[in-house]
This record gives C-alpha cells, sequence and structure tokens, in this order.
C-alpha cells in the first residue's frame, strides 16, 4: 500500500529475519555465501591471460595444490607466506608469543597458584582425599564449609610432610611438594589448545577479542555463607584474562591464567530471548583467580546494545585433534548460537514475523 513492489527485494527482506537467525544459529560464518564469494576474488586474481581466464584459474590453482600437498613431507622445511607459528601449531604445543617479563610476585597469590594446580593435578588426588577425611574426623561437629577452608588452610604443609618422608613418591609429587618459585614468567599473548589468548590490556589495545574464558567445574556449592548441606554438582564459571604466568617448579613450568570472574549469582541472567547475558562489574570468586592454561575455553563477549554493562557470550570453534584416529563420529561445529538451548517445535509454532497485513480491509484487487 505505501512502497512499490520494486522495493521487497531480498535485502530488505532479508533483515525480517536476521536477528531471529542470528539469535538460533550464531554469527554469520560458513552457512552463508561470503566464504565463497571471498574465495571468488582470490580466483579471480590468478588471471594473468585475459584471453583464458579459465584456464589461469585452474593453471595457478594446480600449483598451489601440489606445493602444499609436497609440503606435507617436507617438515623440516619453512613454509612461504604462512606463518611460522601457524603452520607448526598442534594441540599438544604452548607457547608464549609476546610481552614477556620475570617478575616476582606477591607471596599469597604464589600460595593461591600452588593450591590451584594441587587440587587439579591427577597425581595429587589421593593426597586430596586423605586430608579431606582427616580433617572431618579431627572436627566432626563442623559443617562443611568449614572442613573445606581447614582442608586448604592445612592441606599444602600435610602434603609436603607426606611426600617427602615417603621414598617412593614420583618425580613429579617431589617437585610439587617444594612448591613454586617466587619469579614468575609473565606474558601478554599465550598459544595454547589450537587457540590465542590475550590480557584484557593487550585485547583493548587490539581490533580482536581474545581474553574471554570460561571453565566447567564440579566442586561443592554454597547457596549462602550459612549453608549447612552444600551441593557438588558442575557450573559454567566467565571471565576475562587479567594476567597470563608460567610458574616454575625447576624441572618443568605450568602456564595459568589470572582471571577476573563473573559472579553466577548477581552477574548471570537470562533475557526474554533465551540468551544467558552477564554483568562484568559484579565481580565473583576473588579467592580462586587462577585456572590452568589447558582448562580455558575460548569465549568471545557481545555488547548488549540493549544495556551498557551486559555482554552475551559466544563460545569459540570445537578444536578438533589433528591426532584423532577416528574422526568419522566427530561432530564438527562451526560456532555456537547464541542460545545453547532450543526448542525447535516452540521456534515452528511461534512466529512473530507476519508477511501478511492485517490492518487494512482493502481486500484484492484484480
Amino acid at each position: 500500500m505505501f512502497f512499490p513492489p520494486s522495493f521487497f527485494d531480498i535485502m530488505v527482506h532479508l533483515l525480517v529475519h536476521l536477528v531471529r537467525e542470528i539469535k538460533f544459529c550464531g554469527p554469520v560464518y560458513l552457512r552463508w555465501m561470503y566464504p565463497i564469494e571471498r574465495y571468488m576474488k582470490i580466483l579471480k586474481g590468478y588471471v594473468k591471460n585475459q584471453y583464458r581466464p579459465k584456464a589461469s584459474m585452474i593453471e595457478r590453482y594446480i600449483a598451489e595444490e601440489s606445493v602444499e600437498f609436497c609440503s606435507d613431507y617436507m617438515a623440516k622445511a619453512k613454509p612461504i607466506v604462512v606463518p611460522q607459528r601457524s603452520w607448526l601449531n598442534k594441540c599438544s604445543i604452548s607457547n608464549i608469543i609476546r610481552g614477556v617479563s620475570v617478575i616476582s610476585k606477591d607471596h599469597e597469590k604464589l600460595l593461591q597458584a600452588h593450591l590451584y594446580i594441587l587440587n587439579n593435578t591427577n597425581e595429587v588426588i589421593p593426597y586430596l582425599s586423605a586430608h579431606k577425611a582427616i580433617v572431618k574426623e579431627n572436627n566432626p561437629r563442623q559443617s562443611e564449609k568449614w572442613h573445606l577452608m581447614k582442608h586448604n588452610k592445612t592441606f599444602m604443609p600435610w602434603f609436603k610432610y607426606e611426600v617427602l618422608k615417603d621414598l617412593q613418591s614420583s618425580e613429579t609429587l617431589m617437585w610439587l611438594a617444594n612448591g613454586l618459585k617466587h619469579d614468575v614468567i609473565c606474558c601478554t599473548c599465550y598459544e595454547i589448545n589450537n587457540c590465542t589468548f590475550y590480557t584484557k590490556c593487550l585485547d583493548d589495545k587490539s581490533t580482536v577479542h581474545n581474553s574471554g574464558v570460561s571453565l566447567e567445574a564440579k566442586s561443592l556449592q554454597f547457596s549462602t555463607s550459612k549453608d549447612q548441606n552444600p551441593v557438588f554438582g558442575s557450573m559454567t564459571y566467565y571471565g576475562v584474562i587479567h594476567e597470563i604466568w608460567e610458574v616454575d617448579y625447576t624441572m618443568f613450568t605450568i602456564p595459568l591464567f589470572k582471571c577476573k570472574w563473573v559472579d553466577n549469582k548477581n552477574g548471570v541472567k537470562m533475557d526474554e530471548s533465551g540468551m544467558t547475558i552477564f554483568d562484568f562489574q559484579k565481580v565473583g570468586y576473588r579467592d580462586e583467580p587462577f585456572i590452568m592454561a589447558e582448562q580455558a575455553s575460548q569465549v568471545f563477549y557481545v555488547k548488549d546494545p540493549a544495556s551498557e554493562h551486559w555482554f552475551v557470550a559466544l563460545h569459540g570453534k570445537e578444536q578438533i585433534d589433528p591426532n584423532e584416529e577416528n574422526l568419522s563420529n566427530v561432530n564438527i561445529v562451526v560456532t555456537h548460537p547464541f542460545r545453547r538451548t532450543i526448542n525447535v517445535d516452540e521456534v515452528l509454532l511461534v512466529d512473530d514475523v507476519h508477511p501478511i497485513r492485517e490492518d487494512h480491509d482493502e481486500g484484492i484487487c484484480i
């Protein structure tokens, strides 16, 4: 009634459904034609003979395929054009990229990092269980939270005494029991698990966003400070990296991320669209800022345009181990949607986009 038929082309009609598609499927990636169109530009650059454009594309493409095929059998050769770091990158390789410095850290922070490493090392698990049982046996009338706090305060000296008196302890346990050095290698960019992580300080100067991390952990969960019946369950924590450490145990080093975590009780909620949003002004878990670098999953935070300090988390691409023998059953997901749970039946039934107008009674003109 108000616009000519030529106005309703594909670009205008696409905007009607674009917001919903991003909610369910995540940002535009390989499901659209953008990658194909970009690659077509590359193929057009292969044309050197204007009279035979298709032959020029085929000749250049075959030459590149042949070089890449031969390079697979030349592991020691340095690739041309391709950056060496990306060429040698494997899931098991981790390395510092930039911003390296050696700093003496505060003793209290080092103890926090050391305790986290002990709690997340498989060889130390039997000692953790034994010490918790001793704490409960000596203090049977105390609550679970009191037992946990007492365990965290007294475990490290007890662990050192038990390991050093046992002559059959492994070399790893011996160095862990002796503790870490006060000088810590710090950096602003670290590569591990086929991902590149930045600190928040470096992220603010960059055009990319690589400082977001998430961690799914199983632990005792207390509803309040006076909760007497904690629940052991799994919870996902979201935060940003503020410092990257590589602590030294003389015979080996362990990379750690010191993060600023969002409080799951006050800083996380679900909006009307079913998306989980986070408020980084609600900081929690200040006593547990560290995670091991190999445990981190990369997350990208997208600012909510309806709020100043709320963000939506989008998980990064799933990583596939190149050494995996059987890849036939691997589910390769390009990007995760903003909404982690999608009710397809509800989506099909409820539709707020109506192609037919109902605000007039003119009928159909013949």
